[in-house]
């Protein structure tokens, strides 16, 4: 990219944090003025990434520093990319319809809450109701959540489509990888999960303990990407090992 293609932003003037609103309009001001690599430095701000729609089918990118504030990459467009380098607050990739979100970090309340397009990457855990109230399109690819760790309670909590998958790293001594109370309404989608889970809503969902050659095979493809993505591709062979495991 060229200079006039990137900018940065700050989240603190003269010792003064920026109003949400106020960034939210520096931001979009610059893709439409023809940004395509913002980089923020955040203070605690709502919403950063979120509705870049004025780049139309032109990628954009955003990279987050400091301290991401709530509802991150809310209402995410396809075109966006949004990287956190760092924990995130609740809310990541609310409402998301199709940005790429990666958090290199845990990550509270609410992840990929009423997400409908996209991807979430979240690099440790996740706190309660996560991939909660998703919705699929089959017009478009369906929502998917990723997590390195585990997940809090009342995971997939009225999950109408999409794929969640935990992946459990440092949480193999756990009792429930997916927290307490997981699948409650729960009526659509799929979860992918290794470790342990001693119980979730057995009128909401099915487990199925032997994975289908194509959905392994999909695992295993995604899994690779995902674990690129938060810089822990070393730990392929490790996670991938053992199909029973999942």
């Amino acid at each position: 990219m060229t200079r006039k293609d990137t900018i940065k932003i700050a989240g603190v003037e003269n010792h003064v944090r920026v109003d949400s609103r106020i960034l939210e309009e520096r931001i979009q001001k610059a893709v439409a003025d023809g940004c395509r690599y913002i980089e923020v430095t955040a203070e605690g701000q709502h919403g950063i990434g979120g509705r870049l729609w004025r780049a139309h089918d032109e990628p954009v990118k955003v990279d987050v520093l400091g301290t991401s504030g709530q509802r991150l990459g809310s209402m995410g467009f396809a075109n966006t990319t949004i990287q956190v380098f760092g924990p995130a607050s609740d809310d990541v990739g609310w409402l998301n319809a199709g940005a790429k979100i990666i958090v290199h970090g845990n990550a509270t309340n609410g992840v990929a809450n009423a997400m409908a397009q996209g991807r979430v990457y979240i690099g440790g855990n996740i706190g309660a109701r996560g991939m909660t109230m998703t919705k699929y399109n089959p017009r478009f690819e369906p929502p998917e959540l990723w997590v390195f760790g585990k997940a809090g309670d009342s995971f997939a909590e009225f999950m109408a489509g999409g794929i969640a998958v935990i992946c459990g790293a440092g949480a193999e001594e756990e009792k429930n990888v997916l927290g307490y109370r997981p699948c409650v309404g729960m009526v659509g989608g799929k979860i992918f999960f290794r470790g342990s889970q001693e119980a979730y809503s057995q009128p909401d969902a099915r487990l199925v303990t032997d994975l289908p050659n194509d959905e392994w095979e999909w695992l295993r493809q995604n899994l690779k990407t995902f674990l690129e993505a938060i810089g822990r591709q070393y730990l392929f062979e490790q996670l991938a090992a053992k199909r029973q495991d999942w």
